[in-house]
């Protein structure tokens, strides 16, 4: 999956993608770069909140700003899975950029609820992190000091930083052109 902040594009590269699998590389994709940012949010996620029992709200994922997925460059029926919508009700895809046949399957829950198991049908301990992960970026308080950028966690401890730097890789904090995490 490639994100493409310049023409608000989220490429696919397989025929088979989850909303969630959509968010989680989202949220990966800001926290490896913070010039990433600079593009607008991409998309927001509701739901995932514990119900308790091992039950859980599923989670619906709104693409923002004119922001879509396109499949990838081949013919082939392309199955969607989870809650993926955009913020205006359009439709969340756009066509590829050959001439390619396209099939969209879009696979939904029809409960108010997604039960957590063992067997693979609900949100892996990996999604579930990441939907807390990302969570947290969002928002839950930053600061810039020292040249760095440092997201905290609940507790107040930092929970990712990222280390700015001019376009000549001189630390800054005025002219950010990329960031490394450390």
């Amino acid at each position: 999956m490639i994100f493409d902040g310049a023409t608000k594009r989220i490429i696919l590269t397989s025929s088979s993608v989850s909303a969630t699998q959509i968010w989680t590389e989202y949220m990966v994709w800001l926290s490896d770069d913070s010039n990433n940012a600079r593009w607008g949010l991409a998309m927001t996620q509701v739901g995932g909140d514990d119900l308790g029992g091992g039950l859980y709200i599923p989670i619906y994922i709104f693409l923002k700003s004119g922001w879509k997925v396109r499949p990838m460059e081949a013919s082939h029926a392309l199955v969607i899975t989870g809650n993926l919508f955009t913020e205006d009700g359009s439709t969340p895809l756009v066509n590829t950029l050959g001439n390619f046949n396209v099939i969209a399957q879009y696979t939904v829950p029809v409960q108010a609820q997604a039960m957590a198991t063992s067997g693979g049908t609900g949100l892996t301990s990996e999604e579930h992190e990441a939907i807390l992960m990302s969570r947290k970026i969002l928002s839950n308080s930053k600061e810039i000091k020292d040249n760095q950028l440092t997201v905290y966690d609940d507790d107040n401890s930092p929970l990712i930083v990222w280390d700015l730097k001019d376009k000549n890789g001189n630390a800054t904090e005025n002219s950010v052109f990329k960031s490394e995490r450390i």
